[in-house]
């Protein structure tokens, strides 16, 4: 045995150690959210899965809203498969996300089409024949919940061999009375966006120990489906204008060190003010205006998936990390990732 397949193996034996821990557990399956419009996994990130021990991808294949001009439902991006060579390795769950506004005046005959829709584009990918899993990502409100949820049971009409699962924001866990469980197989929580995006004061909106604690103390005991866990490795900037939530830039561009654009504040470095006119990933930003960075930093994420783990989770579950992507799974080492497995690995309060 040459020493690259012995690395390997020491590599995959790793995995396997640490995604089970002594002592009472749950078994936990890695497993990546794919956000891109176009698939094509990069031979870094295809080294980084296979050394995270990831057996699953959630991948978007749809993005379903409500145009602002006509009001007529309609999607508004759909993926392109690039590169599909290997695809396979992975369980490939198709993922369609749906804005809430779809569901707000929805008709019944607008709803046999969006199912209708959805069937025939997720039969275009040549994977379909391999999917057991379609997930939806909706966040759904108390107002909407039964039209969401007449949906959700059409499309399991349209493909009874496929099982349906469907994300659990906190809130949604938290209040199931109010918010209604979904008619689907599984729920995947997402463990993140715990704090308020719309206030400049909010110290970090992807997560905070303190607000997640919200979520977790006083909700039910049991939930009533079995969850999985979704934990964020995204960063993004926000751009506040005259004091309101004005916008959302993916990442965290280097343009925001140009000291001669922004300047940052002395005592937080995350939060920057607009010296002259700008633009900043094809946003105009104004002199005055504020911007946030937020990430979430490994003892963050540890953290998260501490807390995370006092929840009613599955025993057989999935834990998803949001999203695959080069230029970020590289402040996420595989180490790490394995380290947050083992968090997750423990049931009761730990």
């Amino acid at each position: 045995m040459n020493n690259r397949l012995l690395i390997g193996f020491g590599i995959f034996i790793f995995t396997l150690a640490a995604c089970r821990p002594s002592g009472q557990q749950r078994s936990v399956t890695p497993a990546f959210y794919h956000w891109q419009t176009e698939f094509e996994i990069t031979p870094e990130e295809n080294a980084y899965l296979d050394t995270t021990g990831c057996k699953k991808l959630y991948v978007k294949i749809l993005d379903i809203g409500v145009n602002a001009i006509s009001g007529e439902i309609e999607p508004y991006s759909r993926l392109t498969l690039k590169a599909t060579t290997g695809i396979l390795k992975w369980q490939i769950v198709p993922t369609i996300f749906i804005t809430n506004a779809v569901f707000k005046n929805i008709t019944p005959e607008k709803t046999d089409w969006l199912v209708k829709k959805i069937a025939v584009v997720l039969a275009a990918y040549s994977f379909e024949k391999n999917v057991r899993e379609i997930q939806f990502d909706c966040d759904w409100t108390a107002s909407t919940r039964a039209a969401f949820f007449l949906f959700l049971k059409k499309m399991k009409q349209a493909l009874p061999e496929k099982n349906l699962s469907a994300t659990i924001r906190l809130h949604q866990y938290k209040f199931p009375e109010q918010t209604g469980v979904p008619p689907v197989s599984r729920g995947m929580l997402m463990f993140y966006n715990t704090g308020d995006i719309g206030s400049e004061a909010t110290k970090n909106s992807i997560f905070d120990p303190k607000d997640a604690l919200k979520y977790i103390e006083g909700a039910p005991k049991h939930y009533p489906l079995p969850l999985d866990l979704a934990l964020p490795l995204f960063s993004w900037t926000l751009i506040y204008r005259e004091g309101e939530f004005w916008k959302i830039v993916n990442g965290i561009p280097p343009d925001l060190r140009d000291t001669t654009r922004f300047e940052a504040d002395h005592q937080d470095d995350s939060r920057l003010q607009v010296r002259k006119g700008t633009f900043l990933s094809g946003h105009y930003l104004r002199p005055g205006d504020r911007l946030r960075t937020e990430k979430i930093p490994a003892g963050s994420l540890l953290e998260a998936a501490q807390l995370a783990s006092r929840m009613d989770l599955a025993q057989d579950m999935t834990l998803a990390y949001f999203y695959l992507d080069s230029t970020i799974i590289r402040q996420y080492p595989p180490k790490l990732i394995h380290s947050v497995c083992q968090k997750t690995g423990f049931t009761g309060n730990n």
